[in-house]
């Protein structure tokens, strides 16, 4: 008998230890503020989940009542397979862990009462000596600000692992996906699989920010691509601050003109750069962004006035550029060309430097009062270029 009990508390012990496997892509996170962030995931089957949270001292979560965050829209939790859960309250450069327990809808037919699978940990159990999975809240009284770019990887999921993989979560404060990670959005569930299943253990760990691409506005899914990254502004274009460094992420939307063929009479960018503009006007004027010591554009298309530039490009060179330069952004982070590409202030009359990373490179940036420092490295890790300012 006795081992028989034993055997049952082994084998009790083994399923609350595992994670129950309910999700099929994530948990990556978003909106990271220094108060908060979004987690999302997706899961097999319908379930209700929440995500309960802990400060990284040490104890174990089972150690008190953790709090729990659901999904609630209009007063009522929400239960499907796409789940984004805001998580609020928090302390500013602190570091929280995190874990994911649902359960699986079994019927809910009835309008009275739903069934439900029993509850369980469905992520964010570790093995002995690896890491808790924790999010790291920004901080703008912080020293430093460590951020990495990956940029143009057009469904390479192989080159996206291998240049996400060496990044440290520890030393890294969030990490930018700077446009065109797929080439089309034809499938929500596509951009979905090629967007986080490479780097799955990397955006479980760091804040992601994203920044749209010309090629994620492509496709009968775009306009569901917002629901993968929320923003504090509702937009893809927003502001944020970590350490001295104040960050202002642009959308520059389609490279051609909005009646071009490729477009199906779809595109309306004018109009939602027009909107944009005027945020923009406000938001270089935000004491968050005056105050900091360095200021940074992450923009996937650069403002580059060159000759033969397309219409995006010219647009943005005409109406972004006065702006960030007035503002006295110190460089602008891009992508786009597939190429390296290092300018200096004043070159065709751009008042800041552009520096631009190519699409077989990861871009590593560390941001003290003082200066920027950019190293990239290829997927064997290998040293490529370096700037400074």
């Amino acid at each position: 008998m006795k081992k028989i009990i034993l055997l049952f508390s082994l084998l009790m012990g083994t399923l609350f230890a595992a994670d129950a496997g309910n999700i099929l892509y994530g948990p990556w996170v978003h909106n990271v503020s220094e108060t908060g962030f979004t987690v999302i995931w997706i899961g097999q089957e319908p379930s209700l989940d929440y995500v309960e949270i802990a400060p990284e001292d040490g104890t174990s979560f089972e150690t008190c009542s953790r709090p729990r965050y659901y999904e609630s829209r209009f007063g009522k939790r929400v239960t499907g397979t796409f789940h984004r859960v805001r998580i609020d309250g928090l302390q500013p450069g602190t570091n929280y862990r995190y874990r994911i327990v649902g359960k699986v809808v079994k019927d809910d037919q009835n309008a009275y009462r739903s069934v439900y699978g029993p509850e369980r940990r469905v992520f964010g159990n570790v093995k002995k000596g690896q890491r808790p999975y924790s999010i790291r809240t920004l901080d703008s009284r912080a020293d430093t600000c460590r951020f990495s770019i990956i940029n143009d990887i057009h469904f390479n999921d192989k080159r996206f692992t291998a240049l996400a993989s060496p990044i440290d979560p520890a030393k890294t404060d969030f990490l930018v996906l700077n446009g065109d990670i797929v080439s089309y959005a034809v499938s929500i569930d596509t951009v979905i699989k090629h967007s986080f299943a490479p780097i799955a253990e990397q955006a479980a760990r760091i804040p992601l920010i994203f920044v749209r691409g010309n090629h994620e506005g492509r496709g009968r899914d775009a306009n569901k691509v917002y629901d993968l990254y929320p923003t504090s502004t509702g937009e893809f274009y927003y502001s944020f601050r970590q350490g001295p460094a104040a960050f202002i992420v642009l959308d520059g939307g389609e490279d051609k003109p909005d009646d071009h063929c490729e477009y199906s009479g779809l595109a309306d960018y004018d109009n939602y750069r027009a909107q944009e503009l005027e945020w923009l006007k406000k938001a270089v004027k935000d004491p968050s962004f005056t105050s900091a010591p360095i200021k940074i554009c992450l923009i996937h298309v650069p403002t580059f006035p060159r000759k033969g530039a397309w219409y995006g490009e010219q647009w943005m060179a005409k109406n972004f550029m006065p702006l960030l330069a007035e503002a006295g952004i110190d460089v602008m982070l891009s992508a786009h060309y597939h190429d390296y590409i290092a300018r200096e202030a004043g070159v065709d009359g751009v008042g800041y430097p552009i520096v631009v990373n190519s699409n077989t490179e990861r871009m590593d940036v560390v941001v003290t009062a003082s200066g920027i420092e950019i190293n990239t490295y290829d997927q064997q890790g290998q040293l490529k270029h370096s700037w400074k300012k």
